[in-house]
């Protein structure tokens, strides 16, 4: 089996940690097992020299006459070395009783009584003075060393613990790092997907939080650039359309308008100024569709706003009357600013018939421009229903429209053209009921905006 994936890269580490520490901990568990053994055996000697010291069983030297009588600490000893199970001499001036052979006797003879434990070949002893006495009491075993610990229940019971631990510990960690990125794996496919996508791993606090909203944020920004693309290609294709379009009707519509200008000199007939007024309103639309598809910088001059407010209003009278709406206009008659007139009329236009088209069964339209600042103001203020919460979020976006035959383009065109003048173009709903639609325009347009040409209202 390879050992690959970041579970074995992470769990690798903690499991070589976990050995080192094993073994760190198993040899200062054997090191102090046998200081405590040791101890103990320490412990033993003096405790069997208190009981034979207050038990009186050796006799004090004081009454000692001469040397002791061999044999009578033989039995002694043995007694001990039977109920302890260790080596147990009593020695007197380097003597030893019960007998043993001649070198290791000379060994025996060699250790101090000083109540340490001391190495004697492949054994360890302690020698503890009889006080009162001309004896020691030399007690023995076979010598212990530190792995000899290692095999006790209590500490094959602490490693086990240790490596259990170890092992829940690298088990959550490794599966609380590699479970959300697998997820997070798994749900790449999805990342051109058109449905809504749930990480609960954007939740969290950490990296893995921070790449899960990182996953998210790329996905939104591929989403809007494949919209953006979408609607590139519709309005290239649209754009392509129209300029076919317009070419092939800006003749007709010119010949129309000629004819019915002719007509209505020759005779006074409504039905010339309706024919008119149609062809101008074709040649409007055509206007749009050729500032959707080559939009040009607009050619300034100077223009009245109050007289193109007027030519817009008197070019809609017919629809206005028809729609039962009330106009009332509020423009300052010496305001001027520099602008393309022939693109500002069709903003205004534009902006007259969607508030005609809001209130279809009548009402009143307030027109207002002022100056504010440094800045000419237009308002548009119907008492039609508004717009909706969603109007509002995409206002100005191509193809989007909410009445029914609408194309969403006019608003569009009409923003590009306010800001292709260094303005801006902004709607809301009024509180007493209705839209209202505001056009911020400089007076003096900024470096860059336009050229100094021709143009104006026709």
């Amino acid at each position: 089996m390879q050992l690959r994936g970041l579970r074995w890269r992470i769990g690798l580490p903690f499991v070589g940690l976990g050995l080192a520490g094993s073994v760190l901990l198993a040899a200062l568990l054997a090191v102090r097992n046998q200081q405590h053994s040791q101890t103990a055996f320490v412990r033993l000697a003096l405790t069997n020299a208190d009981f034979v010291r207050e038990a009186g069983l050796i006799k004090p030297w004081t009454r000692l006459r001469g040397n002791p009588e061999p044999g009578d600490q033989t039995s002694l000893a043995t007694q001990l070395r039977r109920v302890h199970g260790v080596e147990v001499w009593f020695r007197y001036r380097q003597v030893l009783e019960p007998p043993t052979e001649a070198g290791w006797q000379a060994l025996l003879a060699a250790v101090p009584a000083d109540r340490e434990v001391h190495a004697v070949g492949a054994d360890e002893v302690v020698a503890v003075p009889l006080t009162g006495t001309l004896f020691d009491l030399l007690c023995a075993r076979p010598r212990t060393t530190w792995w000899h610990g290692l095999w006790r229940v209590d500490t094959v019971a602490l490693l086990a613990a240790f490596w259990l631990s170890s092992l829940l510990v690298v088990w959550w960690t490794t599966r609380g790092l590699v479970r959300p990125l697998r997820q997070l794996a798994a749900r790449l496919p999805e990342i051109e997907g058109p449905t809504p996508l749930d990480l609960p791993a954007a939740s969290r606090a950490d990296e893995i939080g921070d790449l899960a909203r990182a996953f998210l944020r790329t996905r939104a920004a591929l989403q809007l650039a494949r919209e953006q693309g979408q609607r590139a290609e519709q309005l290239a294709l649209l754009g392509r359309m129209t300029a076919a379009l317009a070419h092939e009707i800006q003749n007709p519509v010119a010949a129309i308008k000629m004819h019915a200008q002719l007509w209505q000199g020759a005779a006074d007939d409504d039905t010339a100024a309706i024919i008119e007024h149609e062809a101008a309103r074709i040649e409007d639309l055509l206007n749009q569709w050729l500032y959707l598809c080559r939009p040009e910088p607009p050619a300034l001059r100077e223009l009245a706003v109050h007289e193109m407010l007027v030519q817009v209003i008197a070019a809609h009278r017919a629809q206005l009357e028809h729609a039962l709406v009330q106009v009332e206009l509020d423009a300052d008659p010496g305001l001027q600013v520099q602008g393309d007139g022939k693109r500002l009329m069709q903003v205004c236009s534009s902006l007259l018939v969607n508030a005609i088209q809001a209130m279809p069964g009548g009402g009143r339209l307030a027109i207002a421009a002022r100056r504010h600042e440094d800045r000419c103001r237009l308002t548009f203020a119907d008492s039609g229903r508004g717009f909706s919460a969603t109007a509002l979020a995409r206002l100005g976006e191509f193809f989007f429209s909410e009445k029914e035959g609408g194309m969403g383009i006019g608003l569009g065109v009409a923003r590009g053209i306010v800001q292709a003048h260094g303005g801006t173009l902004q709607a809301a709903n009024r509180p007493a009921g209705g839209a209202i639609v505001t056009v911020d325009l400089p007076l003096r347009p900024g470096p860059g905006q336009g050229v100094a040409s021709g143009g104006g209202p026709r």
